[in-house]
């Protein structure tokens, strides 16, 4: 079941290495969800060493859905994001920034 987690949009940001803003909503949210279960798979490396979301931020949110944004690094478009919710299909990257997206900033993971 993906439809509690919909991706909204990709964007490429500018970063010393390969890294997209993400946006989603996610429908029925709560204060459990477990950030640390969004990743992809890494064939043959431990699920430890996958990648995780970096800085979330809320957007927007109400008493149905939560409007994120989140940063992650090396993604790889052709496989499918693993949340909570079962996994989700990757949209192909959008080339511009909404404008509701622009006060968001990347500060570089040391």
């Amino acid at each position: 079941m993906t439809s509690n987690f919909q991706i909204i949009g990709v964007y490429p940001i500018k970063a010393n290495e390969p890294c997209h803003l993400i946006e989603v909503m996610i429908h029925e949210y709560n204060d459990n969800f477990d950030w640390g279960s969004v990743t992809q798979e890494i064939p043959g490396v431990s699920r430890d060493n996958w990648q995780a979301v970096y800085d979330e931020q809320l957007i927007d949110q109400n008493d149905r859905a939560a409007h994120f944004a989140f940063f992650f690094h090396y993604l790889d478009f052709s496989k499918p994001l693993l949340t909570p919710s079962g996994q989700v299909v990757l949209p192909k990257p959008k080339w511009w920034m909404p404008f509701r997206l622009k006060k968001i900033k990347y500060y570089p993971v040391d």
